[in-house]
C-alpha cells in the first residue's frame, strides 16, 4: 500500500519541532497546519490499510479446481 503513516507522523513532527522555533506567528501558524495535515494522513492511511485488511480476511475465496463438488 502506498504511503507509511509512520513517515507522515515523522513529518508532522518535524513540523512541530520547526513551529517551536519559528520566530513570527505566522510561520508558526503554518507549521503546526502542515503538522496537523500531516496528522491526519496517517491516520487515514491506519484506517485505510485496516480496511483493507479487514476485506481481504473476509473476501471469499476462488474455488480450486481440484475440489469441484460436480466432479468437472
Amino acid at each position: 500500500m502506498p504511503g507509511d503513516p509512520k513517515e507522515c507522523r515523522d513529518h508532522a513532527a518535524n513540523c512541530l519541532a520547526l513551529a517551536a522555533q519559528a520566530t513570527n506567528s505566522a510561520a508558526k501558524e503554518a507549521f503546526i497546519n502542515l503538522a496537523q495535515h500531516w496528522e491526519r494522513l496517517a491516520s487515514e492511511l491506519d484506517s485505510a490499510e485496516a480496511f483493507l485488511l479487514t476485506m481481504a480476511a473476509i473476501e471469499p475465496k476462488e474455488p480450486s479446481s481440484t475440489s469441484d463438488p460436480s466432479g468437472g
